[in-house]
């Protein structure tokens, strides 16, 4: 038998390799878009008192974010899920700030909300928590560039 190039089936399967490799990424695509959107953890998961050495304690209950500092007001909060985990919004643009007898919080006149990384530390390395019901941990950045490591805690030190 002579070998015929226009005839060789492995050259067939060659020609139409890239055309159903496309399909089938197009298919997963439109599958991943399609899906509906895991939705935000409740509120109430994060519901507790988070204190941090540093810092004036944070109460987060139904009514909103209580930062434990006089004069502070409240303000409201929610979760949201983001790429590297869940996170806690502040709903007005806080920031903290170094002083003599620790970190104070105030609230700038302009910008946006805070997010607030929920954590947890595995072999000395921070992971992100995807979990509503391990949200124990979170960071507050402060303004100069020191993280702030909450820590939910007895009801008490709130108070």
């Amino acid at each position: 038998m002579v070998y015929d190039p226009h005839n060789d089936p492995d050259r067939d399967l060659a020609r139409w390799l890239p055309a159903v490799g496309l399909v089938a990424v197009m298919i997963v695509l439109v599958i991943q878009f399609m899906r509906e959107p895991i939705p935000p953890p409740p509120n109430a998961s994060a519901f507790g008192c988070y204190a941090t050495v540093t810092a004036p304690s944070i109460l987060l209950d139904e009514s909103g974010m209580h930062i434990n500092q006089e004069g502070f007001p409240k303000i409201g909060f929610h979760l949201e899920r983001h790429k590297q985990g869940i996170a806690l919004t502040a709903e007005a643009p806080i920031y903290a700030e170094a002083g003599p007898e620790g970190y104070q919080y105030s609230v700038a006149s302009r910008g946006i909300g805070k997010f607030l990384s929920f954590y947890k530390v595995i072999d000395g390395k921070l992971y992100g928590i995807f979990e509503a019901d391990e949200l124990e941990l979170f960071r507050m950045l402060a303004e100069d560039g020191r993280n702030l490591p909450y820590e939910r805690t007895d009801q008490a030190r709130c108070f």
